[in-house]
């Protein structure tokens, strides 16, 4: 009885991705894709094998380029995960995660490598305005982009947002709350606003470059104080 009881679910979601086969321009083997996820021009979006996309997903590849949206395999979008491609791409690497209510702008190329952990409500941009004219409004004078990588194996705090121009190096942590300005050096940990540098996951990495990084670090906190 409790089969029979679910047989209309099991056919609401083969019929879900069947329809989204056919839409996208790839969807891998054993997708799951939930009630309310949402494409938006899905013949620009490629989604690979054991992926799942949750309620209330948005993933927009509006873009010129011929994918806007490339997603690896075994990748997990959590609820209300909003992908923009606008005008630019977004790429995420395999078994990568985003939680809920991450938000990712791809105008100047965004990507995201393998083993990848971004929490919740964490922001990732890659457009500003222009501001130097005061004599007309801002959104009159245009923007510009610079992409973002992260590449493989960091681990995004809560609430984290990522500048555009910014390159967070493997392995790295960048902890909750903080604001990514400026490059982060691979094997670090990095916490605040603007985000600094703090300590080494493992002596062994990158050890030279990141005692040359606090040491500048400690130099200009100095000079402030001065």
């Amino acid at each position: 009885m409790a089969n029979f009881k679910q047989f209309p679910r099991h056919v609401n979601t083969a019929l879900r991705h069947a329809w989204w086969g056919y839409r996208l321009s790839e969807l891998g083997d054993y997708p799951d894709i939930q009630p309310n996820a949402h494409f938006e021009f899905p013949e620009k979006i490629r989604i690979g094998r054991h992926c799942r996309i949750a309620r209330h997903t948005l993933i927009r590849a509006n873009t010129a380029e011929d994918v806007g949206v490339s997603i690896g395999n075994n990748v997990y979008l959590q609820e209300y995960v909003t992908i923009n491609a606008n005008r630019g791409h977004v790429r995420i690497g395999n078994d990568s995660w985003l939680g809920p209510y991450t938000l990712v702008y791809g105008n100047g190329g965004v990507n995201i490598g393998s083993d990848v952990i971004i929490a919740s409500h964490c922001a990732i941009n890659t457009v500003s305005h222009h501001a130097d004219r005061a004599d007309i409004p801002m959104n009159q004078q245009g923007t510009f982009c610079d992409p973002v990588t992260i590449e493989d194996d960091v681990w995004i705090g809560i609430g984290v947002i990522i500048l555009q121009g910014v390159r967070v190096g493997h392995g790295s942590i960048i902890g909750a709350g903080a604001v990514v300005t400026r490059d982060i050096l691979p094997g670090s940990v990095s916490l605040g606003v603007p985000a600094r540098v703090t300590g080494l996951r493992q002596q062994t990495i990158h050890q030279h470059s990141v005692e040359s990084e606090l040491t500048a670090q400690r130099a200009l906190a100095a000079a402030r104080c001065q």
